[in-house]
C-alpha cells in the first residue's frame, strides 16, 4: 500500500510532455474528440436494435395437424403447423419472420448473445491490433467492416445468416468503441480527460434514444435494419479527417510523423512550434529506453505491477455490463409502449453522464465508482422488497439506471488512466471484453424471474455492491499523468 501511494504521488508530480507541447485543451483537441466520438452513435444503434427486432408479440395457431379448434392467444400447441402474428405495432420482426416462438423462442435472445460475443472477441482483437499497428489504421478498418456488415444484414435470407452477420457486426463495433476512446484519452491533457471522457458517452446515449425513431417509421425488420445502416456511411469521412495518435507514434519511435501532426495541432491551438521535434525526440527516447524488448501481448497485463489492476478491472467491467444492460432491460419493460420506454431508458442517462463529469473531477474516479456501484445495488435490493407500485418501481429503476450509467462512464476513464500507453488499448480491450460477458449474462439473469421471481433482484443488487468492494483495492488516478511504459507504472 505504501509503495502504491508513493508511486501515485510521484506520478502526479510528473508533467505530461504532450500537454506541455499541445496544451491540455484547444481547438485541435476539441476537433479530434468531437469527430471521433460520433462513431459511438452506431454503437448505440447496434446494441439496442434488438429491442425492436424481437418485441413481445401476440400469436395464435391457424393450422393444426389433425383437428381444427379455437385457440388462445400466445399459446403453444404441440400439433400446430402454422402460427399467425398480430401485426400491431410492427408489420414484421425476426420473430414473425422465422417463427422464433415456443420451442424456438430462445433463438431470439441467442442472436443478441452472438452479437455481444462478437463485441467481446472484437475488443480483444482490435485492442491488440491498435497497440501493434496504430490507432488510425485499425479504426479505419473497423468502420469499413461496420458499414459493410450493416448493409448486409437487411438482406439476410434466413436466421442463421442473420445471426452470423450480426456476430461480425459486433466484432466491427468493438473496434470502433475501443480505439475511439483511446484516441480521445491520448489527445486530451490530464486536466480535461474527465470532461471529454464523459462527453464521449453522449453519442451512445443519443443512439440509444433514437433507436425508437427508426423503429417507429420503419415497422419491418429489414427496412428497420437498412435504415440503421445508412447513417454510418458518413464515417467514411474519417479516411480524410483522421490522423494517427501522436502519443502512439512517439511510443513506437515514429517521431517525424508525430512531429508533422503535433506542429499542425500547435498551429490550431496558437502555440509555438519551434521546439516540437526536439521535445518529441526526448519523449521518444525516454519511452524507448524504458520499453526496449520484444513486442508486448496480453500477457503483459499480468505482470507483477499490473496483474491486480487487470483482475479488478475485469471484475468491475463484467458487473458493470451485467447491471447496465440489466437495468435498461428492466426500464424498457415498465411501459406497454416500447417506443416511449426505450427512449426514456436512454434519456435518463444524459443527466447522469453530465453529473459524472463533476463527480469524478472533484471526488475522483475511485470514490465515484465505489459509491454508485453500491448505491445502484441498494436501489435494486430495495426494489425486491417494496410494494409493486408503478411510481415506486419506476423511481428505483430510474435511480438504478442512473447509477449504472455513472459507473460505466467513470470506468472508461479510470481504466485508461490505470495502464501505460504500451498496453493501454489491450487493457481497454480486455475490460470491454469483460463488459460483454456481463451483457451476455444479463438477459439470462432477467429471465430467471419466470421461475424464481426474487433471484434476478438478488443478483442485480448484490453484484454491484461486490464490485464496489473490489474497486477499493485500486489506486486513485485523479490528476495523474498518463504513463507510457511498464517501468513507469
Amino acid at each position: 500500500m505504501v509503495i502504491q501511494l508513493s508511486s501515485q504521488i510521484n506520478n502526479a508530480k510528473k508533467e505530461d510532455g504532450f500537454a506541455n507541447i499541445l496544451g491540455h485543451i484547444g481547438r485541435w483537441q476539441i476537433l479530434v474528440c468531437t469527430t471521433v466520438s460520433l462513431v459511438k452513435l452506431s454503437s448505440g444503434w447496434v446494441q439496442m436494435a434488438i429491442l425492436f427486432l424481437t418485441p413481445k408479440l401476440n400469436f395464435w395457431c391457424i393450422e393444426f395437424s389433425n383437428t381444427s379448434r379455437i385457440t388462445d392467444n400466445s399459446t403453444c400447441y404441440d400439433d400446430c403447423l402454422k402460427y399467425e402474428y398480430d401485426p400491431s405495432p410492427f408489420e414484421n420482426t425476426i420473430v414473425s419472420e422465422w417463427d422464433l416462438i415456443c420451442s424456438r423462442s430462445w433463438l431470439s435472445s441467442f442472436t443478441q448473445t452472438v452479437l455481444q460475443s462478437g463485441i467481446l472477441i472484437g475488443s480483444i482483437l482490435f485492442g491488440f491490433l491498435s497497440d501493434r499497428y496504430g490507432r488510425k489504421n485499425t479504426f479505419l478498418f473497423s468502420i469499413t467492416a461496420l458499414i459493410a456488415f450493416g448493409f448486409a444484414i437487411p438482406f439476410a435470407p434466413d436466421y442463421i445468416t442473420f445471426t452470423v452477420l450480426r456476430f461480425f457486426l459486433g466484432v466491427a463495433t468493438a473496434g470502433t468503441m475501443v480505439v475511439s476512446f483511446v484516441l480521445i484519452m491520448e489527445t486530451a491533457g490530464p486536466n480535461f480527460r474527465e470532461i471529454l471522457g464523459c462527453f464521449f458517452q453522449i453519442p451512445f446515449i443519443i443512439g440509444h434514444m433514437s433507436v425508437p425513431l427508426f423503429a417507429y417509421f420503419f415497422r419491418s425488420w429489414d427496412t428497420y435494419c437498412l435504415a440503421l445502416a445508412i447513417p454510418p456511411v458518413v464515417y467514411f469521412g474519417y479516411f480524410f479527417l483522421l490522423t494517427e495518435s501522436p502519443r502512439w507514434l512517439v511510443s513506437v519511435g515514429r517521431v517525424k510523423e508525430a512531429t508533422v501532426i503535433v506542429k499542425r495541432a500547435c498551429e490550431m491551438n496558437n502555440l509555438p512550434t519551434n521546439k516540437v521535434e526536439e521535445s518529441l525526440i526526448k519523449l521518444a527516447q525516454s519511452v524507448q529506453s524504458s520499453s526496449s524488448g520484444p513486442k508486448l501481448n496480453y500477457s503483459a497485463l499480468f505482470r507483477k505491477s499490473l496483474w491486480l489492476k487487470t483482475v479488478c478491472c475485469c471484475v468491475m467491467w463484467t458487473i458493470s455490463g451485467l447491471t447496465f444492460f440489466g437495468f435498461n432491460q428492466y426500464i424498457s419493460q415498465t411501459s406497454p409502449d416500447p417506443f416511449v420506454s426505450v427512449a426514456a431508458a436512454g434519456a435518463i442517462q444524459i443527466p447522469s453522464n453530465i453529473l459524472s463529469i463533476w463527480l469524478i473531477k472533484y471526488f475522483g474516479r475511485k470514490i465515484t465508482i465505489v459509491l454508485f456501484f453500491m448505491l445502484g445495488g441498494v436501489c435494486v435490493v430495495v426494489l425486491g422488497v417494496v410494494p409493486d407500485e408503478f411510481w415506486i418501481t419506476l423511481t428505483l429503476g430510474t435511480l438504478g439506471v442512473s447509477c449504472a450509467a455513472i459507473v460505466a462512464t467513470t470506468l472508461y476513464i479510470y481504466t485508461s488512466e490505470l495502464f501505460p500507453t504500451v498496453v493501454r488499448n489491450m487493457a481497454m480491450g480486455s475490460s470491454s471484453m469483460s463488459m460483454r460477458i456481463g451483457s451476455m449474462i444479463a438477459p439470462f439473469v432477467s429471465n430467471l424471474s419466470l421461475t424464481v421471481s426474487w433471484l434476478p433482484t438478488l443478483i442485480f443488487g448484490f453484484a454491484p455492491i461486490a464490485a464496489g468492494i473490489v474497486c477499493l483495492l485500486l489506486p486513485e488516478t485523479k490528476g495523474t499523468t498518463l504513463t507510457d511504459s511498464l517501468e513507469e507504472d
